[in-house]
């Protein structure tokens, strides 16, 4: 029998990186490393997030960093109430995979779901996002300080804070076993083309594999 998922863990707090962007941008998981290889390869305006993608580096197990994909997400954007930026509601990064997601933003921080007792969802990516929602909204919910660089599991529940009109940058690097192949990602030319694939509405998964 599979051992039993309990969610509602608060992520790890890995202290500040102090970056001040300032060049507009949208990018989604942007392969930034393939499996079987040390060397980062960035499109040359990603590397202002250099001191990002190190110190999830020095964080992250030495043969699971060679052994995986390695994604950066980098997006400063005009935020509002309306318009906030990353998509609404309680989910997990990585739900129903053993995915490492290291978040950052300059402002507005992320919400965290923190309830004195962890909770079982369903193992299924349609339905637990219903259950998410429903336990998210009896709280409690945590912040951090604006430039700390968060370390995230499937374990950690969150969402997007309602945001103050303003500019926002928002980083994450995303270690994976797996191809997130979903259309829309941004494409490194400086690798291999792979297909991609459909995506789905729904924010749980991140490769056609998991649908």
């Amino acid at each position: 029998m599979p051992a039993l998922k309990l969610y509602g863990t608060a992520p790890v707090d890995l202290g500040l990186v102090d970056l001040s962007p300032k060049e507009m941008m949208f990018w989604m998981y942007c392969p930034i490393k393939l499996p079987g290889s040390w060397n980062i390869t960035t499109p040359e305006n990603l590397d202002q997030f250099n001191d990002i993608v190190q110190r999830a580096y020095e964080n992250c197990d030495e043969q699971r960093w060679i052994d995986s994909y390695v994604y950066l997400t980098a997006k400063t954007l005009w935020v509002s109430k309306d318009n906030p930026g990353n998509r609404p509601g309680w989910h997990s990064d990585g739900f129903m995979t053993d995915d490492l997601n290291y978040i950052w933003s300059d402002r507005n921080g992320t919400e965290f779901w923190v309830p004195p007792q962890l909770y079982c969802f369903t193992q299924d990516h349609h339905a637990s996002l219903p259950e998410m929602e429903l336990a998210g909204a009896s709280g409690p919910v945590r912040t951090y300080p604006d430039k700390h660089l968060l370390r995230l599991d499937e374990f950690v529940i969150h969402r997007v804070a309602e945001q103050t009109p303003g500019f926002r940058t928002f980083v994450k690097i995303s270690v994976s076993k797996d191809r997130y192949d979903l259309e829309g990602n941004s494409i490194n030319h400086a690798f291999p083309a792979w297909d991609y694939v459909p995506r789905g509405i729904e924010r749980n998964h991140t490769t056609s594999e998991k649908k």
